[in-house]
Parts: structure tokens; sequence; C-alpha cells
């Protein structure tokens, strides 16, 4: 059991590196795009340049050019590299500074989606899964800025949405964290609370919430879910 258990967590932190690594390739290389850095017909780094680069696996590299290619920004010849494929108008392609929709108007998005999925994830998430959410815990725990706490906030809950095993809300949830991102990490309105405080209540209502979905219970689950984001809503809408 113990060996099992280390087996787990060694794969939790090869996913959480994994993930995180993933991210910053394809960041960088995007808005490098995005920006005019990198022209059409410039040619990318090898995998291998890429990864000794970004102190990341070969795998994790590929993984992240096939996502940049599946949205046609490279292309690849074989024997000859990978490309850039076309520039892209920042206009076109990115969000305006501002977003067109408020914090609370997502905060409301997701008390319809989230809640739902408990039952899901109660029913579908494995013991490897379960695992992972306490990895991300964890690291919600130990983050030591705004945007690192709400990174840290968002990855463990697309890791709950991960545990239902269901691809396209996934994929729905990713755009959601997505807009939050390119919007900004930056602390809204003016809550007088210290990020100790803050992060320290957040983890005290997210392990609760690991805690009902590890005994299978759907209904605490998700009472626990939106009770967590109507109090999250709540102090945007009083800040």
């Amino acid at each position: 059991m113990i060996e099992n258990l280390a087996r787990q967590t060694d794969e939790t932190s090869a996913r959480l590196k994994s993930d995180s690594d993933s991210q910053a390739i394809y960041q960088s290389l995007r808005s490098s795009i995005v920006e005019g850095q990198l022209r059409t017909g410039t040619r990318l780094p090898t995998e291998r340049a890429l990864a000794s680069r970004f102190g990341a696996a070969r795998n994790t590299v590929r993984k992240t050019m096939n996502q940049l290619a599946d949205e046609g920004l490279i292309i690849r010849h074989v024997g000859r590299g990978t490309f850039v494929a076309r520039s892209v108008s920042k206009g076109l392609q990115e969000p305006a500074a501002e977003p067109n929709f408020s914090l609370g108007e997502l905060l409301e998005a997701r008390l319809m989606f989230e809640p739902t999925l408990a039952e899901l994830v109660a029913e579908r998430a494995s013991e490897q899964d379960l695992a992972a959410l306490s990895a991300y815990l964890e690291a919600l725990r130990n983050a030591g800025s705004w945007s690192e706490f709400k990174e840290a906030k968002y990855a463990l809950h697309l890791a709950i949405v991960r545990a239902s095993h269901n691809g396209f809300l996934v994929s729905v949830f990713e755009q959601i964290i997505e807009s939050r991102r390119r919007a900004g990490w930056g602390r809204p309105g003016g809550h007088p609370l210290p990020i100790s405080a803050v992060r320290e209540a957040a983890a005290r209502d997210n392990a609760a919430i690991i805690d009902a979905l590890r005994q299978r219970d759907a209904v605490k689950a998700r009472e626990l879910i939106s009770n967590y984001l109507l109090r999250t809503l709540m102090s945007v809408s009083e800040s």
C-alpha cells in the first residue's frame, strides 16, 4: 500500500510538472507569434532545444507543439523542421485588455456549472484523481502571491472537472480559466483581508470539498461547491 501511495504521489508530481511546463511553453511561443517576434516562415527550435530551454520532457514539448499546430499557428515539415504557419493579428486573436464580462458574471457561470459536476466526479474519480486533488490543494496552501493563489485555485477546480472524465466539460472549464487568465489575475476590489487569511479560508473550503468527493458523497460535495462559489461571489459583490 505504501508503495502504491508513493507511486501515485510520483505520478501526480510528474503530471503537475508536465502541465506547468506545457503551459509555459505554449504561452511563450504563442505570445511570440502574436506579438510578431516570430514571423510567418520562421523556423522554430527543435524539440530537444525547447526541452532544454524550458527544462521540460520531450513528450511535453511534443504535446504543446501539437496544440499549436492544431490551432494553425505552426506547421511541421518532415526532415525540414517546424515553422510559424501564419502571423496572428493581436487585435483579432487576443481579447481586449478589458474583458467584456465582470468577475461576478464569470462566478455566476461557474455557480451554474460546477456544482452539477459533483455527481459525475463522485462516481468516476479514480484514486489517482483524488491524489491529484490533494496535490493541487497543497499548491494552493503554499501560494505566495495573489496571482499564484488564483492560478492554484483554478488549477484545483480544473482537476476536479477532469475527475469527471468528460472531455467536453473539461474543455468548457479550460475556456473559463483562459478567459480569466487573459483578463489578468490582478486582485479585484479592495478586500481588506491579507492573502494569508483568504488562502487559509479557500484551503479549508476546498479541503472539505475534496473530502466529500473522496467519500463519494455527491450531495454534500455539490452543496459545498455551491456554497464556496456563493461566498466568493458575495465577497466580489461587496468589494
